[in-house]
């Protein structure tokens, strides 16, 4: 009777430790602070970094949020830009039909 005791406390001690094991094997990678499109406008800097970040990863963060919002800032930022000049003999602000 003493053995078999034994042997299910050693079953037992494996199980135990086992489950710590294997509960121990799941890792979480932290999770970054989701930015805003409107910080990424306001942080030029962390908007270059973040999106160098994600066109050298394209497949494993380009679809994360982070780097969807810094594109969107991106995007935005640029179409803000004028393009051209007077100097160089481009319109950059539209003309509205006058009214008749």
């Amino acid at each position: 009777m003493n053995a078999k005791k034994t042997v299910t406390a050693v079953f037992m001690a494996v199980g135990a430790l086992s489950i710590t094991t294997l509960v121990g094997c799941e890792t979480h990678e932290p999770q970054e602070e989701v930015r805003s499109v409107d910080w990424y406008e306001a942080n030029d800097a962390e908007r270059a970094a973040k999106l160098n970040e994600c066109k050298t990863s394209p497949r494993s963060i380009d679809a994360t949020p982070n780097c969807v919002n810094a594109s969107r800032a991106e995007n935005n930022a640029k179409a803000n830009t004028q393009w051209g000049t007077s100097k160089e003999g481009v319109r950059t602000e539209p003309t509205l039909p006058s009214p008749n």
